[in-house]
């Protein structure tokens, strides 16, 4: 995973429903460093892991099934 990776977070904490931001840094501490907007600004927001879902805005690429292989 390479960062800063578009999420849509999912927080309880901040009410927060697939709401569409920047993940910037998982830190050591247990928190997530996420940059997002609210009211035309961007603000740095630390939610923590626990609680706190996200799903990377960019689709994983297709992989093409190999059926063929010995093994």
């Amino acid at each position: 995973m390479e960062l800063p990776a578009k999420v849509l977070v999912y927080s309880p904490v901040l009410n927060l429903n697939g709401t569409a931001g920047t993940l910037v840094d998982v830190r050591g501490g247990g928190s997530y460093e996420l940059r997002l907007v609210s009211q035309g600004k961007v603000h740095a927001v630390l939610l923590p892991v626990a609680g706190t879902g996200l799903v990377f805005a960019d689709p994983e690429p297709e992989v093409q099934e190999v059926s063929n292989i010995e093994r």
